[in-house]
């Protein structure tokens, strides 16, 4: 390894970036309980006696296996016990205490003994980095917290009650293949993307794994993914290089050994006050894997593709370079996130391509010049409120920067209250799209709470500071040869001040939407364009999209995928690899893509592939630990997302080929009822939105069978025929949802008030009398908002005397 690689792989394991796989080679070492561990050779023969199998079996532990397990042996063990007795309560070697004292991300392993377990529980417990959460490959879902790391037997485990639940013979491996559980597609994903150190495995007689390897690795990154092996042919070598591997020569023990002597000196530049580098406090763990300094990460990795005058979303580089102009909102926004109140959260909004992030990373450097260091969220990680109080208790100079804040605005809330209730400091600045702020401002309704808009209109200023900075890097384009007066003409009067409108014809007449768009039309082939579509979704949905699941939505092996985003090709130009992620150039494009060039019936088959390709990633304990794969379905699901992309003539085809996938699922219902019921589809929508509280009785689900039946009994004409029972009986629903409901949650409410005033205009209209119950449920429901906190919110309020004025006009 170049010295380069080991300085990014020793930052990115101080962040718990890597994930560990271990071979079978890496349990050689340890002893069980009938001496030392075999290696498969070793063990088929060994196997091969005791169940008194005929002939030599040179060693072929699969095809040992397979008969064994119709078998049993002199002591009239069978093939689980025999395993049992030989794999497991084993003792790990002493250089097993090195690999519990790095962060890993994940641990997978393809062996079946415990000597990991033990490693971390019993015998080297004061030296683990990480609480072990041990699982096998048939185990549900566990989503770690930021100080626990999952094991993953992908073989299972020699405490296994199945045979089936032991891949060694060929039947097992296409048996682990086809089965629903979700561990060896987060794996398979997992590797592509994240950064790898492989310990004991040759990568030569695993069925599973060489199925997964041979696809190859995408470089998202400096980071290096790594085999490590005593002896490494120059075969080996060139067969590990060509799979995105760099070969290492040396033991386990001596690399991780090497690995842990180097830590003190990084995990001192990540935590300047630690006072003892070698021993990490959990908190500090939790917290680096979490958030990441913003000043030490895109400048040391450049991309040669990246034009941030093309429209390109910026990096730290480019603020570093000082290719941003001058916004006055930026010292405004300084001001108001370093302001003298304790706990204080700022929120960006405004349209696409106003510019929120260049404004975010210009005050971020300016934060840096003033002995503050800022945060920016990994979108992937769920922050741990106590690792974040903690760190914030020791490094009150921090600022946390979130974007897409609405994904964990309810946690960074409680968070903000608990650093309220113990004095900590506590300074957030949030970004967020226009249609998702209403979500973060209602989280934070408790808190100091700025609202900055961030304006698409350039003043005077502003534009004068932007020409002096083109002028100043030579990117002045159509107007560089025009006197002074032009140029602001160009800006002021051509273009109406809009920054976008002038930045996307400045260099090329064709702007940067018509770029995109011609960019598309030239790409090669179909997978291509899947790859450019499945990214452009997720973008529009706020995320990037994991290099697994785009190849595994588009059929595409990394390796091919890899060179295309790194060579010439055209998808390079509009596709950006950041942290594992693939991104437009810019984020904006996303939505307009899908809206303006790609036909309803390519998004049908990209959406319907990315909702199967994370179905098997979902779990209630996904749902509840609010994991990136749930966020991403979550959003994907919406029905009103789908009727733009899809068109609603398809809604129904799509919710149906996904039923399978996500029959356990509430949400799937309720998404699929709420479709339904809109376009006039009121039967199997109220069947739907029944089967959503059968599978989850909450808030969500009462609210969406309320929904539906208001609208089935409206258009039978239930005003009409004076049918009161119909919207009392909804009305209960929507009772029993305001109380199972959050305390701020207007969703009830609005409900109710929207249908019943619909309904009562109905009733007036047919020249009938508003039954008395309907008017004392909404004289009780209204005096329920009187008490409520949830006219914390202007929109919520604003609405609700909307209400009101129409009901006592009405009345």
């Amino acid at each position: 390894m170049s010295v380069e690689q080991w300085d990014s792989m020793m930052r990115a394991i101080t962040e718990s970036r890597y994930q560990l796989l271990l071979g079978a080679g890496a349990s050689l070492d340890s002893e069980g309980p009938l001496g030392q561990l075999p290696g498969g050779w070793d063990l088929a023969q060994e196997m091969a006696t005791a169940f008194s199998l005929p002939g030599d079996p040179r060693g072929n532990l699969r095809q040992v296996f397979a008969m064994a397990k119709s078998r049993v042996t002199a002591d009239n063990q069978n093939v689980l016990a025999y395993m049992a007795d030989r794999f497991a309560n084993c003792t790990a070697p002493l250089w097993y205490a090195d690999l519990v004292s790095i962060p890993w991300r994940y641990i997978w392993s393809l062996n079946i003994d415990d000597s990991v377990e033990n490693a971390y529980n019993t015998q080297f417990p004061d030296h683990t980095a990480k609480e072990l959460v041990s699982v096998s490959w048939t185990d549900s879902h566990r989503v770690p917290s930021g100080n626990q790391v999952v094991l993953v037997h992908l073989h299972g485990v020699a405490w296994a009650k199945k045979t089936d639940d032991l891949v060694f013979d060929i039947s097992s491996y296409l048996y682990a293949a086809t089965q629903g559980h979700s561990w060896h597609n987060i794996f398979a994903d997992s590797y592509l993307e994240t950064p790898t150190i492989i310990l004991g495995a040759s990568l030569k007689d695993e069925i599973d794994l060489e199925n997964v390897l041979e696809k190859g690795r995408v470089q998202g990154g400096s980071e290096p993914s790594l085999i490590v092996m005593p002896e490494i042919g120059d075969f080996d070598k060139a067969r590990f290089r060509e799979r995105g591997l760099i070969p290492v020569e040396a033991t386990a023990e001596e690399f991780l050994a090497k690995v842990r002597a180097s830590w003190p000196e990084y995990f001192q530049q990540a935590d300047v006050s630690a006072d003892n580098p070698s021993r990490i406090n959990p908190n500090v763990l939790s917290f680096l894997s979490q958030w990441h300094p913003v000043h030490t990460g895109d400048e040391f990795h450049v991309d040669d593709r990246h034009d941030f005058y093309a429209g390109h979303e910026p990096m730290y580089s480019d603020i570093l370079r000082d290719l941003d102009s001058d916004r006055l909102l930026a010292d405004s926004v300084l001001r108001e996130a370093t302001s003298d109140e304790q706990q204080k959260v700022v929120c960006l909004t405004g349209s696409a391509f106003t510019g929120k992030s260049t404004l975010v990373l210009r005050v971020a450097k300016k934060l840096v010049e003033q002995n503050w260091t800022p945060y920016l969220l990994d979108p992937e990680r769920r922050p741990s409120q106590e690792a974040t109080l903690w760190w914030l208790r020791q490094h009150p100079r921090t600022l946390l920067i979130v974007e897409g804040a609405a994904d964990f605005a309810s946690d960074l809330a409680d968070a903000a209250l608990r650093a309220k209730e113990r004095s900590i400091p506590f300074k957030l600045l949030a970004v967020e799209r226009r249609s998702r702020a209403r979500e973060v401002r209602r989280s934070f309704a408790a808190v100091n709470f700025t609202d900055v808009e961030v304006p698409d209109k350039l003043n005077d200023i502003e534009i004068e500071a932007l020409i002096r900075q083109l002028k100043g890097h030579g990117r002045l384009g159509i107007v560089a040869d025009a006197g002074h007066t032009e140029q602001v003409k160009y800006f002021k009067q051509e273009h109406g001040r809009n920054l976008f409108s002038a930045m996307s014809s400045l260099e090329e007449a064709d702007g940067f939407r018509n770029r995109v768009r011609t960019g598309y039309s030239r790409l090669r082939s179909e997978t291509e364009r899947a790859v450019f579509q499945a990214v452009c979704i997720t973008s529009a949905l706020g995320y990037g999209l994991p290099i697994g699941a785009a190849a595994s939505v588009c059929g595409l092996p990394a390796s091919e995928l890899n060179s295309l985003l790194h060579s010439e090709s055209v998808l390079a130009d509009f596709i950006r690899v950041a942290r594992g992620r693939l991104h437009p150039r810019h984020r904006a494009f996303g939505s307009y893509m899908l809206e303006k060039s790609f036909s309803k019936q390519e998004n049908f088959a990209v959406t319907l592939n990315l909702a199967q390709h994370y179905g098997m990633q979902i779990s209630r304990e996904a749902i509840a630990s609010r994991t990136f794969a749930y966020r991403m379905v979550r959003q994907l699901l919406d029905h009103e997302v789908l009727a733009v992309w899809l068109g609603v003539e398809r809604l129904d085809a799509w919710y149906e080929a996904l039923q399978e996938t996500y029959a356990w699922n509430a949400r799937y219902w309720e998404q699929r009822a709420l479709g339904a019921s809109k376009r006039g589809r009121h039967a199997p929508a109220s069947s739907w939105a029944l089967q959503a509280i059968a599978q989850y009785r909450d808030a969500f689900a009462l609210n969406t069978l309320a929904t539906v039946l208001f609208r089935r009994y409206l258009a039978e004409g239930g005003p009409e025929e004076g049918r009161t029972e119909d919207l009392l009986e909804v009305a209960a629903y929507l009772e029993e949802a305001r109380a199972m409901a959050a305390e701020d949650s207007e969703y009830p409410y609005i409900t109710f008030f929207k249908y019943t005033l619909n309904w009562a205009e109905r009733v007036k209209k047919a020249n009938l009398p508003i039954d008395r119950r309907i008017h004392r449920r909404w004289n009780d429901w209204m005096h329920l908002v009187d008490i409520s906190t949830i006219t914390r919110s202007p929109e919520v309020r604003d609405q609700l005397q909307s209400f009101r004025r129409k009901w006592l006009l009405l009345a």
